[in-house]
């Protein structure tokens, strides 16, 4: 991901801040205030992208017990696949096209990032074990958003979301992420 051009942001706080001198001489102070914290805030967040990296999230969760293996892990994904088509499916009978739509991008997205997944560790497949992690908390943040972007998060077809996006978090947590990858990037949690 790439961050954001500091440069310009400061240049454009800067125009927003003598734009405000012009207007009002009083509110210069807190003006200048406002873009000092604005200028620290996205120097911080640039900073904190840096160290963002496919192995972010997995690892955050290194200190919860593993009970999940890759091999079950593949399972629980060929699982949540057929939930989400099926669930897509059984809306759209029901006439509920933007829960329909919802489920078949969430399901489409579990089939593709699994199908390319490297769940052994032996480097066929283009997506790492913990890349495959990282991608299931975005999967996770769709489900749960998915009721709120597809405008139906005040219909009972959003619980089935919500529920799944809160099961995809328990299992990001206990999988042992560090059992698909190669033994020379394996984390030892001490």
């Amino acid at each position: 991901m790439a961050a954001m051009d500091q440069n310009a942001l400061e240049s454009q706080a800067q125009n927003v801040s003598e734009m405000a001198r012009q207007y009002n001489p009083q509110s210069t102070n807190k003006m200048n205030e406002v873009t000092s914290r604005m200028q620290s805030g996205v120097h911080i967040m640039n900073e904190r992208l840096k160290r963002v990296d496919e192995t972010t999230i997995p690892d955050s969760f290194r200190r919860v017990p593993k009970h999940i293996s890759p091999r079950v892990h593949s399972w629980l994904d060929f699982a949540v696949t057929t939930y989400f088509l099926g669930l897509g499916v059984w809306f759209a009978l029901r006439g509920r096209s933007r829960a329909a739509t919802a489920a078949f991008v969430n399901g489409a997205m579990v089939a593709g990032v699994s199908r390319l997944t490297d769940y052994d560790g032996d480097g066929c497949r283009p997506i790492s074990f913990k890349m495959h992690g990282t991608l299931d908390a975005v999967q996770a943040t769709m489900a749960g958003l998915g009721p709120l972007m597809h405008g139906f998060a005040d219909k009972p077809e959003a619980k089935y979301f919500w529920g799944q996006a809160a099961k995809e978090v328990a299992i990001i947590a206990t999988t042992d992420w560090d059992a698909g990858m190669p033994p020379s990037e394996r984390v030892i949690v001490v």
